[in-house]
């Protein structure tokens, strides 16, 4: 029995789907944590307490991922391989971009086109590892990707319209980059009508019903977002946070004395024009138009991107990742049958990347292992409701004495003095117990050197040495943070008495001097009691060097 023509590829792309889907697999549990997960992660749980983000938990990005993720984290609990676990969740939508990756190559190209960008796309080192983290600009990228699929559908009528200004609204409401990217594709779509007026065409490419309903369509998920967060009183907090706090003088580029990169934009979608001008009469004229304004969108995004956003990182570019795939396959697929050198090399080509991404995983090995022990680590000595310092959320689910967080923006309004740096103040205030010692400003890291304990990756326990003493001998030292403390020694409870007590044990110490008399010879430490009965292991406090 002869089998259809058509197995071989659907055998093909369901191997290729297996391979994708193990290697995201073992690379949520492999690679490196990027600062801005657990920054995330903390907002989600955040939602799950109750909390709400801008007025409780500071956040300066949009709240729909965090909203829709909270139901997985919180199914999940307190566990220290949440980052790994929450990667997962990325997976399918993964999967999905790369599906309405090869639909919209479908839809203006062939669906050969579309493959083939898939194909450059699924193992692109910019894409597979941003969209391997936990972070909203992978449903950002999904959900605009979904935008350009619905614009790009024939015929383009009021539900068309309306289904692509809700994914847009949805995209505003996870990112508020979505901006830059509707001001660009407005302006694309602007040039394009103008050409084609220059060249003779008349009609309006689009009804004014169909730009009605998509404006509607943009308004319901933000809508509904904004009238909760405005019931619930927070309004003005959001309002700071997603755009007063972004906004900050000389951050990034815009602190970039020359500024030659400003003139990126303008030279750089002159020249995208001016090739569109001179291909307006190339192709069909429907689908070449679809074709132009996709392209002629995505330069003008990737050229105000890089003229006047202040913080360039490799995350911004993401939802217009596949939209390049798709120009370079187009243009590599232009050949009806390419030579079979040509798909020898795109074989090749592929089993490189394929090759490297393994190799990289390998050599990763275990690299979220760290942050996983620390923060199980913080599980172990913390409890609900006891702060734990730190820079973007790391301890993830325990709350922060400090309602800033110490991303780019927060350190330059810090720099320039439009935030106080109370952070010591903070600590002394909720007697923070333990403490991440990442990104502090100079005079709190010193401040944390003084009152607290390094115990190793990076952790520091409230506590400090007091030497090493003879018996008898009496020394006299400062507390900075109030809480129950006990004295110490690599072995155990330390003998002898605080202030004038009769033991050197779990004693609540105000702020202030305060002495300790040894009475036996030995070294000496001054610890956060509450970790004693929790497993703290007292030799780690006399161990250690600074690990910041």
């Amino acid at each position: 029995m002869a089998y259809p023509r058509r197995w071989p590829a659907a055998l093909a792309l369901a191997a290729a789907a297996i391979l994708l889907l193990a290697l995201r697999v073992r690379t949520a549990s492999s690679l490196a944590m990027n600062s801005d997960e657990p920054q995330h992660l903390h907002v989600v749980w955040a939602w799950t307490q109750g909390l709400l983000p801008y007025r409780d938990v500071f956040d300066n990005h949009a709240p729909l991922f965090g909203w829709l993720c909270a139901p997985l984290l919180a199914w999940l609990g307190e566990r220290a391989d949440i980052v790994a676990l929450m990667r997962l969740a990325m997976i399918p939508l993964y999967f999905a971009a790369l599906a309405l990756t090869w639909w919209i190559g479908r839809l203006i190209w062939s669906s050969r086109t579309g493959l083939a960008a898939v194909a450059l796309l699924a193992l692109a080192p910019p894409f597979f590892g941003v969209t391997a983290q936990f972070r909203p600009d992978d449903l950002w990228m999904l959900l605009w990707l979904g935008a350009v699929a619905a614009v790009l559908t024939r015929p383009f009528g009021v539900r068309q319209a309306f289904v692509a200004g809700m994914l847009l609204g949805a995209a505003f409401a996870v990112s508020l980059k979505t901006l830059l990217l509707l001001l660009t594709a407005v302006l694309a779509a602007t040039t394009l009508w103008a050409i084609r007026r220059l060249a003779g065409a008349r009609r309006m490419p689009v009804r004014p019903a169909a730009l009605l309903a998509a404006l509607a369509g943009a308004l319901l998920v933000p809508g509904a977002f904004a009238a909760y967060l405005f019931a619930e009183g927070v309004a003005r907090d959001a309002l700071y946070c997603l755009f007063t706090h972004n906004v900050v003088p000389g951050l990034g580029h815009w602190g970039t004395a020359s500024g030659w990169h400003r003139l990126v934009f303008p030279l750089g979608y002159a020249g995208a024009t001016l090739l569109t001008w001179r291909a307006r009469h190339a192709g069909e004229p429907d689908v070449a138009w679809r074709r132009r304004w996709l392209l002629l969108s995505l330069c003008a995004y990737l050229f105000a991107l890089y003229s006047y956003w202040p913080l360039f990182t490799r995350q911004d570019v993401l939802p217009v990742l596949p939209l390049l795939a798709l120009a370079l396959a187009a243009w590599l697929t232009r050949v009806p049958a390419p030579p079979r050198a040509f798909r020898y090399a795109v074989v090749a080509f592929l089993a490189g990347l394929v090759t490297v991404h393994q190799a990289q995983l390998a050599w990763m090995g275990d690299a979220l292992r760290v942050p996983a022990q620390r923060l199980a680590t913080v599980l172990a000595l913390t409890r609900p409701g006891e702060p734990v310092m730190d820079a973007k959320g790391e301890a993830i689910f325990r709350s922060r004495p400090l309602y800033w967080v110490l991303e780019g923006v927060t350190q330059r309004r810090m720099a320039i003095g439009l935030i106080p740096d109370d952070i010591a103040e903070r600590l002394a205030a909720t007697a923070t117990p333990l403490v991440i010692g990442d990104r502090l400003p100079p005079r709190d890291a010193a401040f944390v050197a003084a009152n607290y304990l390094p115990i190793g990756q990076k952790l520091w326990l409230l506590g400090q040495r007091l030497g090493t003493l003879r018996a008898g001998e009496r020394v006299r030292f400062e507390i900075a943070v109030p809480a129950t403390y006990s004295a110490v020694t690599a072995g155990g409870s330390a003998a002898g008495t605080l202030d004038d007590g009769a033991a050197a044990t779990a004693r609540a110490l105000d702020a202030g001097s305060h002495s300790f008399t040894a009475a036996a010879d030995g070294a000496v430490a001054l610890v956060w009691t509450p970790a004693l009965a929790r497993g703290l292991h007292t030799e780690l406090l006399f161990a250690g060097t600074d690990p910041r």
